[in-house]
Order: C-alpha cells, then structure tokens, then sequence
C-alpha cells in the first residue's frame, strides 16, 4: 500500500511540471531500496526537453514527509555551477573581465606571500588554478558540524582568512613552489568568486541571482540561506550508519557559502539548465556565446574548464559536477551538443555513479 502511494504521490507532483519515464521510475525505486536513501530528486533532459521529473522518498524521515519537486535539496558543491552562471552573467553586463586582477573588484588586498609579481584572476578562481589553499583545519569545524546559516560575514571571513594580519595566518592559505598555479580544487576560490560578485553588482549575491538568474525563469524554492526557505519543504540532510540508521544532525551552513550551501529544488534546477542548454534560441539565462565559453566542444587535455569537469561514459563525453556535504550528494551532467543533461539530488551521502549511468543508458544511449 506505501508503495501504491508512493507512486501516486510521485505521478501527481511530476503532472505539474513534466512527466516520468518507467522505466528510471523504476531504477529510482531500486536506488532507494538498495542504498538506504531518504529521498531522490531526479530530472533529465533530453533535446532540451525535461522527459523526466521526479521527487521520491521522504525529505522529512521523522515527519514522514514525501519529497516533492518542489522540495529544496542541499545541493553542495553543485552550487559552484551557480557561482560560474553569475560570473558569466556580469561578464555580459560588462561589469567584469576574467583576466584582469581581482584586485580590481575587491575590497581588500588578495597577494600570494610567495609569488608577489603575481595576479590572480576570475577565470583562475574558476578552474580551481589561483594557488589559494584550502585549510581544512579551519574549514571542518564549519562543514561538519552542521548549524545552519553562519553568522560570519562573507568579507570578514575572506579577509581574515587571507589577508596580512588576519586571523587565521593567511600566509599557509598560498601554494608555494613553481608549480603554484596548477589545478587545486579550492572552496575558498568559490567563496572570493561570490564576494566579487556582490561588490560588483552592490548587491548580495542572493540578490543577485534572485534577479538575474531565477526570477526570469519562475525558480521559487532556490536560495543560498536557509532563512528565505520554508523549513517545511526543505529536504533534511540524513548520515547513515548500520547501527544508527538514519540521522538527522542538522542543516548545514557554514562561512565560506558560495562554494557549496545553494538549496534548490530539482524542478528548479532543471529549468535552469533547461535554459542552458537552450540558450542558442532563447537567451533568458545566458548568451549561447556565453554557453560556448563555459562549455565548450569537450576535447581531451584541455587546460582547464570553468567549473566543469568532464568525465566519459561509453561513446560520449559529459560535463560533470558532483556536491557532497554531511548528508547530501549531488551530481548534474550535461551533454551541451545534444542538449542533454542528468540532475540527481540525494539528502544522504550516497554514491550516485551508478544511477545516473543506468539512466544514461536507458533515455540518451538505449
């Protein structure tokens, strides 16, 4: 009988916004069997057409509240692809240049101790290639002890954590060496991305996206703060063990929020990256120049992408990036040329590979 209504839950919230394949219905039902997962959030798009929308499971374990496509997920490191589409947007605006100093946009000082003839630059912050470090003995006590919004500034942070006489011995958070600028994955990037975004636009950089990127694609349930959600319709962030079960520890948040604290819902999530993908006949999100400058044609050994990686499956080659936190996982792929993509949300720390290679399978490759 829960199974019956579960289905019916399911087909009655997808109606409103697409439709449902049976066959990935089926293969979400196994992954929530099989992976002890609370709640799946699942949308494809294919031809630029979402052919699939979906929300199972429950967002609320304890409350016994079925997830539904309007439920905001915590999407993790999947928000840096958010970061990237409003660097992009100011690029339109003529407000930025991803080549110049970031000096230029800041209000403080951003120098590497170590290299002090060197620049660093917005599209250095973007592939992960500015040298700034960062230090997880500092970071943990925030990612993994789950407390909601933090009440640290954004610009008091940064400035602390990388600035001469900040807090937090700015001179460690630098790489070294001669190969100082080689890819290094950097949350603390993201965060000064997101900085320079609101001095730019003098504005937050909730705001700012509010604006420019999902008010003009009615996306309701999307926001970097907890405090402009409903709690109700926000999915609880669950870490499994076999002899605990399922534990809710608590909303996360933490200071550095641009790299990773976007709460979205996939029904929003796929209208934007419907948008994307769609961006050649309708420029509502971004210019398809613009498409082509964050996405290009992939090609093997390119030196770096904005945001992005690629990772292969059969005889295509996707644009991939996956979030994690304590208890979320998170995966989008995009297949830019065809106009396809996979969005999976999960508020468990699952491993989703699996999944969305079934579904490649069964819509792009069956």
């Amino acid at each position: 009988m829960k199974k019956s209504l579960l289905f019916l839950f399911v087909l009655k919230g997808v109606f409103c916004f697409g439709q449902t394949i049976p066959e990935i219905h089926t293969l979400i039902q196994e992954e929530l069997k099989t992976a002890n997962i609370p709640a799946l959030g699942v949308a494809v798009i294919k031809s630029g057409k979402i052919v699939h929308l979906s929300a199972d499971g429950y967002s609320d374990l304890e409350q016994k509240i079925e997830a539904k496509t309007s439920t905001a997920f915590h999407i993790a490191s999947v928000s840096k692809t958010v970061i990237c589409l409003s660097i992009f947007k100011l690029l339109e605006q003529k407000k930025v240049q991803l080549d110049v100093d970031i000096n230029n946009y800041l209000p403080f000082t951003v120098q590497n101790p170590h290299h002090k003839d060197d620049k660093i630059t917005i599209s250095e912050l973007l592939n992960h290639r500015s040298g700034i470090i960062d230090n997880y003995k500092i970071y943990e006590p925030h990612w993994m002890v789950p407390k909601g919004d933090s009440d640290i500034k954004l610009q008091v942070f940064l400035q602390d954590y990388l600035c001469p006489g900040g807090k937090m011995d700015p001179s460690t958070h630098y790489a070294k060496g001669n190969d100082y600028k080689l890819f290094k994955y950097s949350n603390t990037g993201y965060a000064l991305l997101g900085l320079i975004i609101e001095q730019v636009s003098s504005e937050s950089l909730e705001n700012f996206c509010q604006k420019n990127l999902f008010d003009p694609l009615s996306i309701k349930n999307t926001s970097w703060f907890l405090k402009n959600l409903d709690l109700t319709n926000v999915a609880k962030t669950y870490v499994y063990t076999d002899s605990t079960g399922h534990q809710f520890k608590g909303y996360n948040g933490y200071p550095d929020y641009p790299a990773g604290q976007l709460r979205a819902s996939i029904s929003d999530f796929a209208q934007l990256y419907k948008a994307y993908l769609n961006a050649k006949t309708n420029s509502d999100l971004l210019k398809y120049s613009s498409v082509m400058q964050i996405t290009p044609n992939p090609v093997i050994g390119h030196g770096g992408f904005h945001t992005w990686y690629l990772t292969a499956h059969k005889s295509t080659m996707y644009y991939n990036h996956e979030g994690g936190d304590v208890g979320a996982r998170t995966i989008i792929l995009l297949d830019v040329r065809k106009g396809n993509a996979i969005i999976i949300f999960a508020n468990t720390e699952a491993t989703l590979g699996s999944l969305w290679r079934k579904i490649a399978e069964t819509v792009f490759e069956g």
